[in-house]
This record gives C-alpha cells, structure tokens and sequence, in this order.
C-alpha cells in the first residue's frame, strides 16, 4: 500500500485519523498529534498482531491491508481540542449509520 498524500506532508499533522474496513465500512476513529508517525505506528501494530482493538486486528488478520484505508478524517487546527473533535467526529460519523471497532 502506498503512503496516503495526506500523510506524506513534512511538518506535524493534528488529526483526527480514520482506518476503514472496505469489506464492511466499520471504522476505527483516533486522535493523533503527528497523524504522520502514528500513521505508520498503526500499521506497524497491525501487520505484527499486535493493535489494542482487538475487532479491528481480527478484521485487518483476516481480509488484509488491501481491503482496508487510512485516512486523515479531520484536520485539526493547533488550538483545537483533540478529545472534543474526536468525540464531534464520532457523533458525526454515528449518525450517518457507521459502525464503529471497539
């Protein structure tokens, strides 16, 4: 998989960053102060076995990197409040009928 554009600009990102399943549409939503690093520390986790979201892990395990992307869902500027955009992003993405991993 290629690096995402997004992900490939030089200076810290603040994000809130979405993984999601191709197959089934859940996703996975977390904040991040430097989306670049934790873009590649996310997959490192999922290519080893090793994420904390088991659901995600077992899905990722199971389909493959192929079927799933990653991507910057909201950009945050430097005086927003990660947790509250998180949550913001969370209930947005709810009410369209997401499911989320857990």
């Amino acid at each position: 998989m290629a690096i995402p554009k997004e992900f490939l600009r030089e200076d810290k990102i603040r994000a809130i960053v979405m993984i999601k399943n191709l197959k089934t549409d859940e996703i996975y939503l977390y904040k991040s102060e430097d989306a670049v690093a934790s873009f590649s520390k996310e997959r490192f986790k999922l290519d080893l076995g090793m994420h904390p979201v088991k659901s995600l892990q077992k899905a990722y395990s199971s389909l493959g990197l192929e079927l799933f992307i990653f991507e910057i869902d909201k950009e945050a500027s430097k005086d927003e409040d990660l947790d509250t955009l998180l949550k913001e992003r969370m209930s947005f993405w709810k009410e369209k009928g997401s499911r989320f991993y857990s």
